[in-house]
């Protein structure tokens, strides 16, 4: 009987050591304090989720042989293959560098013009820059984008203290969806940080309209022509 007590003990003490393992293995952890997360508090529990915008300046370098001018098709080629990696849409800014023009064969306005030339027929709007730090037989084409990426909390997924939940708080991941759905629905992550300004419209214009259309007094062709028959049937 002995024998098989002090069995019986080892088993269940072997089970707690295994159940906690599995329970610290499972519990997440939290990357800035590298404790693990027992329960859902003031700090994890916010339903507002923050975006982080960062601002990337992809750059693509036009090779030129020496001394020439010549814009090649390999080039070209190169260059329209930056720009569908980069998504950048029609219409778009695009800045050249702008080289000196003070060499005496002019080579360095007709490589400028040539891409210039080249990025405009391709229907995006050409900005020149000016640098300081100029590479030789080459000149650069700068883009500027935008990129937000969700709360790093998101990140850890799904996931439940396993501690107390007696605070009734909610849980860390709550505001993950809604924030996640808002980035993908952006069309410029720019407009978070710089929003475009409101172009000239005329409200004053369109509040007359409406006020006249609610009054009845529009004159527009349809009511008219409706007035106009109902008239004629009277008169008749």
């Amino acid at each position: 009987m002995t024998s098989i007590k002090h069995k019986s003990y080892n088993l269940a003490g072997v089970s707690a050591v295994l159940a906690t393992l599995l329970a610290t293995a499972c519990t997440p952890i939290d990357p800035e304090t590298g404790l693990a997360e027992l329960r859902a508090t003031p700090q994890n529990a916010q339903m507002s989720k923050k975006i982080n915008v960062q601002k990337l300046n992809p750059t693509f370098v036009v090779r030129f042989d020496v001394n020439r001018t010549g814009f090649s098709d390999m080039e070209k080629g190169r260059l329209l293959g930056f720009l569908q990696a980069q998504e950048i849409k029609y219409g778009e800014d695009l800045q050249l560098e702008l080289p000196p023009f003070d060499d005496a064969a002019g080579v360095n306005k007709i490589r400028f013009g040539a891409i210039g030339s080249f990025l405009e027929d391709e229907g995006f709007n050409i900005i020149p820059k000016v640098t300081n730090d100029g590479l030789r037989d080459s000149l650069r084409v700068f883009y500027t984008k935008y990129v937000a990426t969700i709360d790093p909390e998101c990140t850890k997924g799904w996931h439940l203290p396993s501690g107390t939940a007696y605070e009734n708080l909610p849980l860390p991941h709550m505001g993950c969806a809604t924030t996640s759905a808002f980035i993908q629905m952006l069309a410029n992550p720019k407009d978070l940080v710089s929003p475009k300004k409101i172009g000239p419209y005329d409200g004053e214009r369109a509040s007359l309209s409406i006020k006249s259309y609610r009054s009845g007094s529009s004159g527009g062709s349809s009511e008219g022509g409706s007035e106009g028959g109902a008239s004629g049937g009277s008169e008749e």
